[in-house]
């Protein structure tokens, strides 16, 4: 992280925070505290924290959602009707206030794709959806979709989970896919792309 961020965090007074976070003693003071902080500096912790604990990789559900189970917090959580910052914030504080390592997972056909994008910045780890149409209706077996400047026509699932891929790379993580026929590497999701004629 660079010093630009350390700066923000101690100047929003969250310094205190990720060394309670780190020691394992985080209290209701400083939860209260990251309910009043700024967004932006809650993000940048939440970041750290996500950096720390869990690394760059950012796993992706693409068939029906697993089940949260185990320390999986899933947002926006129930029938919760959050705005966009209010998800953001509520990502951060479930980084920083959830266990060591926790699985912060995103659902993307609720709160949007660009927004879902957004919270890996402010420490969601996981992305969980549909892949849909553009008009939100699921993707029939053997659907082509067309590709590149000359549009060639390539299994539609496998460019969704390219564009997928894209959104993860492009907020700075790594992504996994985890579907029906278990877990590929988004490098893989390319390496089909490129295979098909």
């Amino acid at each position: 992280m660079s010093l630009l961020v350390d700066r923000a965090i101690e100047s929003a007074g969250l310094h205190v925070v990720l060394c309670a976070r780190r020691a394992g003693s985080l209290s209701s003071i400083h939860l209260e505290q990251l309910r009043a902080a700024d967004l932006l500096a809650l993000g940048a912790l939440a970041d750290r924290v996500r950096s720390e604990e869990v690394g760059a990789e950012v796993r992706v559900y693409t068939d029906s959602p697993p089940e949260a189970g185990g320390a999986a917090i899933v947002l926006p959580a129930g029938d919760a009707e959050l705005t966009g910052l209010e998800l953001l914030r509520e990502v951060a504080v479930a980084r920083i206030a959830g266990p060591p390592a926790g699985r912060v997972r995103v659902d993307w056909t609720r709160c949007g794709l660009e927004l879902a994008q957004v919270a890996l910045g402010f420490g969601a780890n996981e992305l969980v959806g549909v892949i849909s149409t553009k008009r939100g209706l699921p993707i029939a077996p053997g659907d082509l979709a067309g590709v590149g400047k000359k549009s060639r026509l390539l299994p539609a699932q496998v460019v969704k989970r390219n564009e997928l891929a894209g959104y993860v790379r492009r907020a700075g993580r790594e992504p996994v896919f985890v579907g029906a026929e278990g877990v590929w590497e988004a490098k893989d999701t390319v390496a089909a792309l490129e295979e098909v004629p």
